[in-house]
């Protein structure tokens, strides 16, 4: 199984909201930024996409989809109404397999094999770089995650008390367990 790991944190966080949008069946964006722009930005990527696949009959693979996206971010910069969004965007094709790719709020993309965003990102990105490998099984990456959410309670003082999880495979998105601190506690 090849695996890509995504996450996204806020250094500081009001509520927890899960970031992570399902956007197909075999897609899901993780977005942070302003609320407004996040939840809107999302929507009308979700909304276009459904547009797209009831006119032409087939759905865009995650590639072009990630193109798309990035068209929009760009034409709003252009506009000067920016989208103030980072986003992950991770997906499944039957052809190229897992996905993943960044797109930072000025429409820099790149294909990657794990990314972070927001502050809290910058403790785990070694973790990543580490623990990393294509051949992951699920349970290597989950356990990977919760050193990641383990890292980043200890290094921030202000942090959200879970963390939602996320697989997109061959068979869809799977919610996975909450991370939080009680599942750093060994029995």
């Amino acid at each position: 199984m090849n695996l890509k790991l995504a996450y996204s944190f806020d250094i500081l966080t009001l509520k927890d909201e899960d970031k992570l949008y399902q956007i197909s069946d075999r897609l899901l964006m993780g977005l942070n930024g302003t609320p407004g722009d996040r939840l809107q930005f999302s929507n009308f990527i979700a909304k276009n996409l459904q547009l797209y696949e009831m006119r032409n009959g087939y759905k865009l693979d995650t590639a072009a989809v990630v193109h798309f996206t990035r068209k929009n971010l760009v034409d709003a910069l252009k506009g000067g109404s920016p989208c103030l969004v980072n986003t992950l965007v991770a997906g499944y094709d039957d052809q190229e397999g897992g996905q993943l790719y960044s797109l930072d709020f000025l429409a820099a993309c790149v294909k990657v094999p794990f990314a972070t965003h927001g502050y809290g990102g910058f403790f785990c990105l070694s973790i990543l770089d580490s623990y990393y490998k294509p051949t992951l099984t699920e349970s290597e990456a989950y356990n990977i995650l919760k050193m990641c959410v383990r890292e980043v309670h200890q290094k921030l003082f202000l942090n959200l008390p879970n963390f939602q999880v996320k697989v997109v495979s061959a068979h869809g998105v799977k919610n996975m367990p909450v991370i939080n601190p009680a599942s750093f506690v060994v029995h």
